[in-house]
């Protein structure tokens, strides 16, 4: 499953295969897997293709029966005796992926952000399936080919079975057969043709298969496999013998490979597990039958109901607004760490290259980024989806039962990355910590409709897939606004700037003079001026990398988390808590004025520095005329 392609005027693709025999994919065609037939299908790229487990089956039956109100046809194409793939795919509004059934792509399965429902839009061999059986919706028309985008008349319809709705998809063939498509109901009974192709054959017949079916083929592929990573970590902890090993349990299908791989090393370990207070009772469930069984030594970093206490500082997360992140996973994380591994640790985790560009750019042992002596070792980097289960099920391994509700990621549940289908999914499985997020967007947003649409998600405009669908808008705007005024820069608070806690800050850029209202501040870097208004706070230096410090250290003065991120990282002990909020104490004795509490904090970062960076984007773009998105 490692072979892709670019195909000819299409987008890169990637190549898995298909023993027809046992009805499973095959790892890789040059083992010896015993079978004689296999094919070769072509998925969308990355084509981390996982098997729909559990509610996924359900709901991609459901989403054929709410495109084509016929439950035969489900049945027909959504089989429950047999391994059928899932595969991500950009291109719409919100979740949407390819279903494979027996080595064929059949079609899409898509979340309907307006009807709030899962719906199904055919390909090749579904088509054929639905045209042999007039099941679902089709359509003969009297024409020689089916040219896309191309809208057929009513009179041209020779025999049909036609939705009652618009935009519902329908197959399409020609009347000599020669050409299938698929099509959607327009207004005036109209038939607009959205893609099309030489007609292919029905689907194959179907062979009962299974997960362990998959699994128990590939057994010489995925036992190399886990041998090449076994090794690997043995060379790791002996490179780095002098620190211990944790393994970082995250409740999720990787990071249980990770561990069980870790516990075959021989080598002593611990697990760690964050419980950021916004995980799904399954994985709790799963975190303590794991640690019973691996009989490891478990350490939670818990964030309790940190997340709650600052989303009525930061406001609602976002995907480019994720203070979260630092507050809830990074801050604990940290703070366990230092209390228990002051030496540092090789931290083993379950990260993929598939998961996404940032982790594929990562090497497979680095240095953390958030914890300086922490090694990083991605054993399973380079594993795909269906390999880690087929790791699972070939091993019998306890994995979290949430994904049987129909979660194909793990982790807090009201993320902001969630696809709207997901929270759905939340609603629907915890309504209780939904109910109480919305309780807190209610006090921001008054719109039903774009609470229902999960707008909150996006701090700046949401992306065109989704704008293009939805005609609610709304804006939300951060706790803390910065605008440029000639040569100073303005900072709006909806808290009140703790004026004392922001004369200690001010320490940090150098030697200080203040009262009540101004506070002057003399350094290496140049001069910077802080002056108190009604509700805001004037800056004003010669160098613009200082007065961007001093912003963010506003910020910092007026909204806090309480993460402490900020004390963790000062490596002099110079930064103290003396209160809550945003309440600190400045030691200038031991001040190195390196700034590092303001790269961690989130206020700093992302109401200081990403806030200015922003405001001027948005200047830049305005004055060449170029729409930011």
């Amino acid at each position: 499953m490692t072979r892709s392609r670019l195909v000819r005027g299409k987008a890169r693709r990637r190549l898995i295969y298909w023993c027809m025999d046992r009805n499973v994919p095959i790892l890789n065609p040059r083992l010896n897997t015993g079978c004689g037939n296999v094919d070769v299908v072509e998925v969308a790229w990355p084509g981390d293709v996982r098997p729909a487990l559990g509610r996924d089956i359900e709901l991609t039956r459901g989403a054929v029966v709410n495109e084509f109100n016929d439950v035969e046809l489900a049945k027909i194409l959504i089989p429950d005796d047999e391994l059928i793939l899932l595969n991500k795919i950009p291109g719409y509004a919100d979740q949407a992926d390819e279903v494979i059934v027996r080595g064929r792509v059949i079609g899409h399965r898509f979340f309907d952000v307006n009807e709030g429902l899962w719906r199904f839009r055919p390909l090749n061999e579904a088509v054929s399936e639905m045209l042999a059986l007039r099941l679902g919706y089709w359509a003969i028309v009297d024409m020689r080919s089916l040219p896309e985008r191309y809208d057929v008349k009513p009179r041209l319809i020779k025999e049909s079975r036609l939705p009652d709705r618009k935009y519902r998809h329908v197959a399409v063939s020609t009347v000599d057969g020669r050409f299938h498509g698929v099509a959607k109901l327009m207004r005036g009974g109209r038939l607009r043709i959205i893609k099309s192709w030489r007609a292919k054959p029905r689907l194959p017949k179907g062979v009962p298969s299974s997960l362990r079916d998959f699994a128990e083929v590939n057994r010489p592929y995925i036992e190399a496999k886990a041998r090449e990573a076994i090794e690997f970590l043995k060379g790791v902890f002996k490179r780095f013998s002098n620190r211990p090993v944790i393994v970082s349990y995250s409740g999720g299908k990787d990071s249980l490979v990770a561990l069980d791989l870790t516990a075959k090393t021989g080598h002593e370990y611990v697990i760690v597990f964050n419980d950021t207070g916004l995980e799904a009772p399954e994985t709790y469930e799963n975190v303590e039958e794991v640690s019973r069984l691996y009989g490891a030594r478990l350490y939670v970093a818990s964030a309790g109901d940190r997340f709650w206490r600052a989303i009525g500082e930061f406001g609602p997360p976002a995907r480019d607004y994720r203070w979260c992140c630092k507050v809830i996973k990074l801050a604990p994380m940290a703070q366990l760490f230092k209390a228990n591994f002051p030496k540092g640790v090789v931290s083993v985790v379950g990260q993929r290259a598939l998961e996404s560009p940032q982790r594929a750019r990562q090497p497979r042992v680095s240095v953390s980024r958030w914890v300086t002596s922490d090694i990083v070792v991605s054993p399973i980097k380079d594993w795909t989806a269906l390999e880690v289960w087929g790791y699972i099920a070939l091993n019998n391994l306890p994995y979290n039962k949430a994904y049987l509700k129909g979660f194909d990621r793990l982790g807090c549940l009201i993320c902001p990355a969630n696809e709207l289908a997901e929270l759905k999914l939340v609603e629907e499985y915890y309504p209780d910590i939904v109910n109480r997020l919305n309780a807190e967007l209610r006090k921001i947003i008054d719109d039903e409709d774009a609470l229902r649409l999960g707008l909150w998600r996006w701090r700046r405009q949401i992306p065109g897939d989704l704008a293009s669908r939805v005609k609610v808008k709304v804006t939300l705007r951060k706790p803390i606004e910065v605008r440029r005024v000639n040569d100073a820069y303005e900072v709006y608070s909806g808290r009140e700037v703790n004026w004392l806690t922001l004369r200690e800050f001010a320490k940090m850029l150098g030697r200080v003079k203040a009262d009540e209202s101004v506070i002057e501040v003399e350094g290496k870097g140049g001069v910077v001026k802080f002056e108190r208004g009604s509700g805001v706070v004037r800056v004003s230096s010669s160098s613009g990398k200082l007065a961007l410090d001093a912003v963010a250290l506003v910020a910092r003065a007026s909204i806090c988390g309480e993460c402490n991120l900020c004390i963790q990282w000062c490596p002099t002990g110079a930064l103290q808590r003396i209160g809550e909020g945003p309440s600190f104490r400045v030691d200038e004795s031991k001040c190195i004025n390196c700034l590092l509490c303001s790269t961690a904090c989130p206020s700093a970062q992302y109401l200081g520095y990403r806030n200015v960076e922003e405001q001027a984007n948005v200047r830049q773009g305005a004055a060449v005329g170029v729409k930011q998105r």
